[in-house]
């Protein structure tokens, strides 16, 4: 096959297939996969590393997904909305928790069940969460305290090579 030919064969496929997946984008949501089920609501303080399609994981198994992320500008909140599969149910002092996949890992929502005997049901809130951990902030903080902590024997030696010296005759 010649040069122009595979130009043309790569062009038409391209003018095939970019359809279908512009048609297979609109219908399915390609983040949330079209999630099917109930919709439950959390508010956090920080949220950060979680979008849209985050997993939402009970035991370890993903159960569900962020399907929504929105700014509560009266209480300065973040509000996510999770949708659950049918078949899951939560008890009501569940708690919804911000976790890091590791150090550098991305962060998914994990449910860690209460023993209440009520369920939460379609539209109701997470009464207990626990906000995203900025891994970055936590670094800084050791490195800070490190530096305190050798500043402070830094000064603690001099002082007592000075109260050493003031001795010797």
């Amino acid at each position: 096959m010649n040069r122009e030919t595979v130009h043309i064969l790569v062009g038409a496929a391209v003018l095939l297939f970019a359809p279908l997946f512009f048609f297979i984008f609109l219908t399915d949501d390609a983040r949330t996969g079209s999630a099917n089920g109930y919709e439950l609501e959390a508010r956090y303080n920080r949220v950060d590393g979680v979008t849209i399609g985050t997993d939402v994981l009970l035991a370890g198994a993903p159960v569900g997904k962020v399907t929504q992320l929105d700014f509560d500008p009266e209480l300065l909140q973040a509000v996510l909305t999770f949708t659950l599969r049918d078949d899951i149910k939560v008890p009501t002092d569940t708690a919804a928790i911000i976790v890091s996949n590791g150090l550098l890992g991305g962060k998914f929502i994990k449910l860690d069940p209460g023993g209440a005997e009520e369920m939460l049901q379609p539209g109701d809130s997470f009464e207990y969460v626990q906000d995203a951990i900025i891994v970055e902030a936590l670094l800084e903080k050791v490195v800070l305290r490190a530096e305190a902590q050798r500043l402070e024997a830094k000064r603690k030696a001099k002082e007592a090579k000075e109260a050493e010296n003031r001795k010797k005759p």
